[in-house]
């Protein structure tokens, strides 16, 4: 299943301090999804992989997942529309103690992008190095950010993103312990999704200048 991995939908004059790395202009974004769009994929929610993989299930083909990390305000205002625009939907991983700060998503632009379809996945509570905590405190960042979550949509996050892309045993571990998550996505990788492997489940990064035909490209490949 390609599993696309994106940071920030913004123009390059409002990304900030953000690392190049993590920007795609809103231009290049609509210019990916058009593409996928008119090859007849469409996307599901990481949500919807996790369910599929629990009850057996193969997803239709083409099919392919979206994924937003860390719920800057751009994920609404940019990368949000354009994926309406397409009929598509995404997966938004937010650090629950941003929510409604400066620069990231309020509860209500939350509740709306939940309404139509889109996922809200847990990205933890501060976005912690969590391969750097003990036990008591990984269950805190897990399963507060998941309780908050589930207070503004009305439903708990099925699954999580890594922060910084990290884990361990002991990380997976307390991931697998809150149980409404069923799955849980690293930084690259391209592993195939087993029950096995679900709490370790690689993603496509897509950085700035991807031109949507070459996106295209990679995405078929994965997906055959």
């Amino acid at each position: 299943m390609p599993i696309l991995e994106y940071h920030r939908i913004v123009p390059l004059k409002q990304a900030g301090r953000s690392l190049a790395g993590l920007v795609v202009v809103p231009e290049d974004f609509d210019s990916q999804m058009a593409a996928f769009s008119g090859a007849g994929w469409h996307t599901i929610t990481l949500a919807t992989v996790a369910d599929d993989l629990a009850a057996g299930v193969t997803p239709p083909p083409h099919s392919f997942v979206v994924t937003l990390d860390d719920g800057w305000w751009d994920s609404y205002t940019y990368a949000y529309p354009i994926l309406q625009k397409y009929g598509f939907v995404g997966t938004f991983f937010v650090i629950a103690d941003r929510i409604g700060t400066s620069s990231f998503l309020g509860p209500l632009q939350i509740e709306t992008m939940a309404a139509a379809g889109n996922e809200i996945g847990d990205h933890t509570l501060h976005h912690s190095y969590l391969t750097a905590l003990q036990p008591a405190a990984l269950t805190a960042q897990i399963d507060t950010a998941a309780a908050t979550i589930a207070s503004i949509t009305g439903r708990w996050p099925q699954t999580l993103a890594y922060p910084h892309g990290r884990t361990n045993a002991l990380v997976t571990a307390a991931v697998a312990a809150c149980k409404p998550l069923q799955m849980a996505v690293v930084e690259g990788g391209s592993t195939s999704e087993t029950w096995a492997n679900r709490f370790a489940v690689g993603r496509i990064q897509v950085g700035p200048g991807r031109k949507g035909a070459d996106l295209l490209a990679q995405v078929q490949h994965v997906g055959r």
